[in-house]
């Protein structure tokens, strides 16, 4: 395992955008990272507080219903995005 890679949750909050549960595991296991490390961001709630967090795509995020909402939320939430 290459620890270079993996996002350090404790520097940061660590958000998966993913359109399910399955999809969010996934892409949660792909990163090598535990439940506790990473949230599955599903709606702007999940955003309050948060400034600069990183935030993995992953799957058919696009589907989520509110996902316009979201993007604006991330964007005023200065995110750094990755697609995995």
């Amino acid at each position: 395992m290459n620890n270079q890679s993996k996002p350090d949750a404790a520097s940061q909050p660590v958000l998966i955008l993913a359109g399910s549960s399955s999809q969010y595991t996934e892409a949660r296991r792909k990163l090598d990272l535990l439940p506790a490390e990473a949230s599955w961001l599903t709606r702007v709630s999940n955003l309050t507080g948060k400034h600069r967090p990183k935030v993995f795509r992953f799957g058919d995020w696009k589907s989520l219903p509110n996902i316009k909402q979201i993007e604006e939320a991330l964007e005023a939430a200065e995110a750094e995005m990755k697609d995995i």
